[in-house]
């Protein structure tokens, strides 16, 4: 008879669950602002001049100020603006803030996400920017793709091999997987 778990454990699984997707669902739309190329191929959803602001979005549980002037920080200070609403050559987008958020949030509090360059109003109204496409449209298929009960399974196939030899992947089979008489398919789960 197969063991079944206790009801006393679902709510702190759902909450379990609802903190890692909340979590995820900040970590991937701060990546989509600030990367230089769009998920879906298309142009990048923050507008790059000299990279400062799309290497400047935040989150946190306070209102990020947009209160850093470009000049205060390298490599920006020496990438010459084209102020043409082009990339220039010199363009440098690596986010500043990224790798500092402990990603923590707890479901049901506030979390801001925000720009600290002190242009971000002006960037935001750029021709270029597509902020107002990605809040209105991408965020829903994020949160969609997201927030679900059903997690895909990604695993890639690689050749099969013959049971009791040494893998693709360097393991040698053990158990039912030692019979040479068997040929197994491996796979890597992403």
């Amino acid at each position: 008879m197969a063991k079944s778990r206790d009801i006393e454990n679902a709510s702190s699984d759902l909450n379990n669950n609802l903190e890692r997707d909340f979590n995820d669902f900040i970590r991937s739309a701060l990546l989509e602002l600030s990367s230089e190329f769009s998920s879906d191929g298309g142009d990048p959803v923050s507008p790059i001049d000299t990279g400062f602001f799309v290497s400047s979005w935040i989150a946190s549980t306070q209102r990020p100020r947009p209160n850093q002037d470009r000049m205060d920080f390298a490599p920006w200070k020496d990438i010459e603006p084209t102020r043409k609403g082009e990339k220039s050559p010199q363009a440098e987008v690596n986010p500043r803030f990224i790798n500092d958020i402990k990603f923590n949030f707890k479901p049901f509090s506030k979390v801001f996400i925000g720009n600290r360059s002190e242009y971000a109003a002006r960037a935001l109204a750029s021709p270029r920017s597509q902020i107002p496409r990605f809040v209105q449209n991408d965020l829903k298929d994020l949160v969609n793709a997201i927030f679900t009960d059903k997690k895909p399974q990604i695993a890639v196939a690689t050749k099969p091999f013959k049971g009791g030899t040494i893998s693709p992947t360097g393991t040698k089979g053990i158990g039912q997987f030692a019979d040479p008489d068997r040929t197994f398919v491996d796979y890597t789960n992403l």
